[in-house]
């Protein structure tokens, strides 16, 4: 189904790899790995394949997309924590039941329980990501969380979030449509009015022109279905090369996307590194200034001492200078 048909709108599907020489769970594991790590992975993983003879296995391991880091927190959590996962796709099952049942009230008790369910995993993910010295953004956050909505509401989305081999992130756009109170609304199509017919030429002569003989009118016929099929074709190849020209501009901003959020996520570590740096200077500035002050003490009653010892010195030479005389 497509995404005006009421569904999700989902990545591309993971090629699977078949090998005599590398197990499938080889290509799996790789979208357990850091974003960072996934490319190297998997060009050595092809390079494996094709030197142990496996062409065709090289390339397809050398296609798999690398997952962008709000699919890669979905993997991840697939793999840290499956009965949290397992819990928020049987929920969906109860979820859908309930709405396709229109039991409004029920439905609402349900919904703060979806909430929970996608926020306490969102959240594990960001605790165990900041145990690796990373950080999760918001807008990773929230893209993590539409997928694990969209896997929670569409038992499609939620076997392909099970794989734990996710590219992108999913979003749910479709499952009905519930008013404020949560209330199912039943969405009617609008009924188009009908065009009125296009007016009849004027004819230019009173009297209409003969009929044209049969074979003319084949001929004639089979001339205009000719050249609609050509108009057709190149009305294809312009839309063939429009969609090739969209697609490259889509995985390029993609591509830019992911190395996007990977710069921000690294200037995030980088910030909070230089602000705990900030913070032990700032407690380093304070001992020293403390330990200024006890020794510019220290200077004070030290120069008060030799003032008085320096005047007990004079005061001997002058008596030792006296005795003399």
């Amino acid at each position: 189904m497509t995404p005006q048909e009421g569904t999700i709108e989902l990545p591309k599907a993971t090629d699977r790899v078949h090998s005599d020489v590398v197990d499938v769970d080889a290509v799996v594991e790789l979208y357990g790995l850091h974003p960072d790590q996934f490319t190297t992975a998997r060009n050595r993983l092809a390079t494996a394949l094709k030197e142990a003879g496996d062409a065709d296995g090289g390339a397809a391991v050398k296609a798999l997309r690398k997952p962008t880091m709000a699919a890669w927190l979905a993997n991840h959590l697939v793999r840290v924590a499956p009965d949290q996962i397992a819990e928020l796709t049987e929920f969906g099952d109860e979820l859908r039941a309930v709405v396709a049942a229109g039991d409004g009230p029920r439905l609402r008790r349900l919904t703060p329980r979806r909430h929970d369910l996608v926020q306490r995993l969102v959240a594990t993910a960001r605790t165990d990501v900041a145990t690796m010295g990373r950080v999760v953004t918001p807008a990773v956050s929230e893209r993590l969380a539409e997928t694990l909505d969209a896997a929670l509401v569409d038992p499609g989305a939620g076997k392909l979030l099970r794989t734990g081999q996710l590219t992108s992130a999913l979003r749910h756009i479709g499952f009905g449509v519930v008013d404020e109170r949560g209330e199912p609304v039943t969405v009617r199509p609008l009924k188009v009015a009908k065009a009125p017919p296009p007016p009849r030429a004027k004819t230019l002569a009173k009297k209409a022109a003969p009929a044209k003989p049969a074979a003319a009118r084949a001929d004639v016929q089979k001339w205009t279905i000719q050249r609609q099929r050509a108009e057709l074709q190149d009305r294809l190849r312009e839309v063939e090369a429009e969609y090739v020209e969209a697609e490259n501009q889509r995985q390029t901003a993609e591509a830019e996307l992911d190395a996007n959020e990977h710069h921000i996520a690294d200037m995030h570590t980088a910030i909070e590194r230089l602000i705990n740096e900030l913070d032990q200077a700032r407690r380093e500035l304070r001992t020293a200034q403390s330990q200024t002050r006890k020794l510019e003490r220290a200077l004070s009653r030290a120069e008060r001492t030799a003032a008085v010892a320096r005047r007990r010195r004079d005061t001997q030479e002058e008596r030792l200078a006296a005795f003399n005389e």
